[in-house]
């Protein structure tokens, strides 16, 4: 007989094998390490972030030299007041065509702006279209339909049915006594086909008059293009046309501190030699003038300068 097992209590077995520690990340260690910081108030965050409080610091309701069209800053030059008069007799005098070109950012879109505001909705109905690259002739005629509303067939159209639809649209204007003004920015990005769209439109008439106005705004190789013998035809048709000029260095002494008074600064702000400045560095291009005269506050606040100076504006012109 076998003898039997004797039942013994269960003994864990203890290694005493040593696993190495597991490898630490050094970005958690500097996490955990340094404790997070409170969160900061309006106070801090402007002793963070110097120059963002620039309206404050130099007494301004408003920022005068904003990147946007706003016809309260709006500073007439001789050129500017020129160009506006012009437009406002293309429309008056039932021209067919209108045209201002200037270099970029001299402030074509801001006079086509005050056109806009100016003339009379029960006269006339005007519309504004924005050219984008590449756009076609049909694509110029759907947007012009778009601007007015109108709905299109069902189907595909050809220019023809586009041509047709506006000019019965134009039509049903007249015999309500209104007038069709078509305003065109960034006109030197059309191509041939789009020009000729326009002069189309300009030759819907009756026999006492044109029935449409089509002011084209756009760069001054717009003028060069339409020298070329394939444009005569529509060249002819502009009767009325000015060109936008750079600021002269006394206008942009007087562009800026006009457009200071209407952000609310009373006194001076840049010193002599910084509206020199600003005038060298801008060329007198309103846009380029105004990022720079912002970024001269900006410099300005930051070195806590109760004016601003001409080093600010080297500053800043650096940052263009």
């Amino acid at each position: 007989m076998k003898p039997q097992a004797i039942a013994r209590p269960f003994q864990p077995v203890i290694s005493t094998f040593d696993p190495a520690p597991p490898s630490r990340d050094p970005l958690a260690d500097l996490i955990t390490a340094v404790p997070a910081p409170p969160p900061a108030d309006a106070a801090n965050l402007r002793a963070l972030l110097p120059g963002t409080n620039f309206l404050e610091y130099y007494g301004l309701t408003g920022n005068p030299f904003a990147d946007c069209v706003h016809p309260n800053f709006f500073y007439r030059t001789e050129s500017h007041t020129e160009a506006f008069r012009s437009m406002l007799q293309a429309v008056e005098f039932n021209a067919s065509l209108g045209l201002v070109t200037g270099p970029s950012g001299t402030g074509k879109t801001l006079v086509s702006q005050l056109l806009l505001d100016q003339l009379d909705s029960a006269k006339y109905q005007v519309i504004l279209v924005l050219v984008t690259p590449g756009l076609t002739k049909t694509g110029l005629l759907r947007e012009i339909l778009s601007e007015l509303n109108l709905a299109l067939p069902v189907g595909i159209l050809r220019v023809q049915d586009l041509v047709k639809l506006l000019s019965n649209h134009i039509i049903e204007m007249h015999q309500r006594s209104q007038r069709l003004v078509i305003i065109v920015d960034e006109c030197h990005l059309l191509d041939a086909d789009c020009l000729h769209i326009i002069r189309t439109i300009s030759n819907i008439e009756i026999p006492e008059r044109k029935l449409t106005t089509s002011l084209l705004f756009g760069e001054a190789r717009l003028a060069q293009r339409l020298e070329h013998p394939t444009y005569e035809s529509l060249r002819n048709r502009i009767y009325l046309r000015s060109q936008l000029q750079p600021l002269r260095p006394d206008e942009t002494r007087q562009y800026v501190k006009f457009r200071l008074l209407v952000a609310g600064r009373m006194t001076e702000l840049f010193t002599p030699r910084a509206l020199d400045a600003l005038h060298t560095h801008s060329g007198g291009i309103c846009r380029t003038l105004n990022k720079l005269a912002m970024l001269s506050l900006i410099d300005g606040t930051d070195h806590q300068q109760p004016l601003v100076d001409a080093d600010s504006v080297e500053a800043a012109a650096v940052r263009l």
